[in-house]
């Protein structure tokens, strides 16, 4: 018979474990120890982190924090998934202890047609030298290949890759770690000292800081409202959610405009869980109409859903109900739209990929949770709020990202931090093995 008392005491200890392992790492990553040893394998994974799908099909992106030094930089690398490889003469070497990894084309809301999208660019950050990493994608290589190579000239890239360094001694914070992108630039967390930043995308590609504001603890993960613009930022060492906005001097509400000065101010709170005395909220998104946000609760292991609609003086920010996870959830993705449901144009170019994605009965708006401490990934549907598959996929999920197969087969493409590999989802509605495992890479 199995002791329930004991079976809780060896979950606390795995807790205990996994959270000792991630704080030595993050002290580990603050000290600034100068790189040395062998440069990184063109293609070879070492704890991914962040990845994310090319809009025009074919082509994943990831980086690599390579979390041990094992290696004396990162790098970012892409996965062709037709050919089944990466491409070593793609890869880009970056700074250690990656943080999130974005790709967007900004898209001019004020005309239409192929002149008023942008250069799809990705943009990552490194939390050992605090950089944020600019890379303007070659769109004429092979269907927008990606091709992702650059000069190297002392540890930095020196064309296509831009790096902006943000110190102890510069306006902001060291330590980046969560992006949010939109039309006009990004958002930006830093854990070390609960900063948030503001930076915009000038018309030479180039970004530019705006404004900082510090918050009272901690900041991990951010998200941009689709419909108010509004910055929703969880807590590194809390249980709340603080909703920003960006104001010009005189405290009118502003979109942006490049190089104009700003400040940012905290408009609301959402208290996550308010029993717990301790713990932390991780990922967090929206669905595509802004109508709901999802939020990844480590404290009590549940995926919490609120409306997020707009009412009287703002988002109403009301919680709708709770889903118990079962684990430790990490971060949060969303798969297409919902019945009935309208994306909002918030400027992001998303290509053929989104437009796959937002078919009706293809991605359905379900929400994916990756558990790290489980090795599973969490599908749920948000209507019914009931979870409709657990998958296991390996050893510390952390990002997810969707495209569609040179069929059309839709799959699911997840880092696996500690066993350097690519899981791959077969999430194919049509399919009789949807949410299973199919593949993992290399």
């Amino acid at each position: 018979m199995i002791d329930p008392v004991s079976t809780r005491t060896e979950k606390m200890r795995r807790s205990l474990r996994l959270a000792s392992a991630l704080v030595a790492g993050l002290m580990l990553a603050a000290c600034g120890v100068d790189e040395t040893g062998f440069n990184p394998p063109a293609d070879t994974l070492w704890f991914p982190l962040g990845v994310a799908a090319h809009p025009d099909g074919r082509y994943i992106y990831l980086n690599n924090s390579v979390f041990d030094r094992r290696f004396n930089a990162g790098s970012v690398m892409v996965y062709d998934t037709e050919e089944r490889r990466i491409l070593p003469d793609a890869t880009v070497e970056i700074g250690l202890f990656a943080g999130e990894l974005l790709l967007g084309r900004t898209r001019d809301a004020d005309c239409t047609g192929d002149a008023c999208v942008g250069p799809l660019t990705a943009y990552t950050v490194t939390r050992n030298n605090n950089h944020l990493v600019r890379i303007d994608i070659d769109a004429d290589v092979g269907n927008g290949a990606a091709h992702l190579a650059c000069e190297q000239s002392n540890g930095a890239c020196a064309g296509d890759a831009v790096f902006e360094n943000f110190g102890l001694e510069g306006p902001i914070s060291d330590d980046p770690y969560g992006m949010a992108i939109d039309r006009d630039g990004l958002w930006m967390t830093h854990s070390g000292r609960g900063v948030l930043s503001r930076w915009d995308v000038l018309s030479s590609g180039a970004l530019e800081f705006r404004c900082a504001l510090n918050l009272p603890a901690g900041a991990t993960a951010v998200a941009r409202h689709p419909t108010s613009g509004l910055a929703y930022v969880t807590d590194r060492f809390g249980q709340r959610i603080h909703v920003v906005e960006c104001t010009a001097p005189f405290g009118e509400f502003v979109a942006g405009v490049a190089g104009d000065p700003c400040s940012l101010r905290v408009v609301d709170t959402i208290t996550v869980d308010p029993i717990a005395d301790r713990g932390r909220t991780r990922g967090l998104t929206f669905s595509a109409d802004g109508t709901l946000l999802y939020v990844a609760s480590s404290t009590d292991q549940t995926l919490r859903i609120y409306d997020a609609t707009i009412g009287t003086g703002g988002p109403r920010n009301r919680l709708l109900g709770i889903v118990p996870l079962g684990g430790f959830p990490n971060l949060v993705r969303v798969a297409g739209l919902r019945a009935d449901e309208v994306r909002v144009d918030d400027g992001i170019d998303r290509g053929t990929v989104g437009a796959l994605l937002d078919t009706p009965g293809v991605g359905e708006g379900l929400v994916y949770v990756t558990l790290f401490d489980a090795g599973v990934v969490v599908v749920i549907d948000p209507e019914l709020m009931l979870i409709v598959a657990r998958i296991p996929v390996g050893d510390g999920p952390h990002d997810i990202t969707f495209l569609p197969d040179a069929t059309g087969a839709l799959r699911g493409y997840v880092s696996l931090f500690n066993e350097h590999r690519i899981a791959v989802l077969d999430l194919d509605p049509a399919s009789d093995d949807r949410f299973s495992l199919i593949a993992t890479v290399p």
